[in-house]
């Protein structure tokens, strides 16, 4: 039976698979989450997940790779880095 990775660092993925009681590891990819110049939101989420996915590949394996990039007006948000450009984000 194939090993279920879930490429990710996020305690709320790994929280949300571990739901399903299923047996996985945790593997950080390691991936540059920069936007390129012109990429849209849902573009740059999809890559990152794929991108993610691809660099915990190995034979024997699935793998799961998975990201989210909040947008306003088709813009990416981005992290907020702080409480407080995190209630800016919200409010927006």
């Amino acid at each position: 039976m194939p090993t279920l990775v879930l490429a990710s660092t996020s305690r709320y993925r790994r929280e949300l698979l571990g739901r399903l009681g299923l047996p996985f590891e945790c593997r950080a990819p390691e991936v540059d989450e920069s936007q390129r110049h012109g990429e849209s939101p849902e573009a740059l989420a999809a890559r990152l997940g794929a991108a993610k996915a691809e660099r915990c590949a190995a034979p024997g394996l699935v793998v799961i790779g998975a990201d989210q990039v909040p947008s306003l007006d088709g813009r990416a948000l981005g992290k907020p880095g702080s409480h407080a450009a995190a209630l800016q984000q919200l409010t927006a």
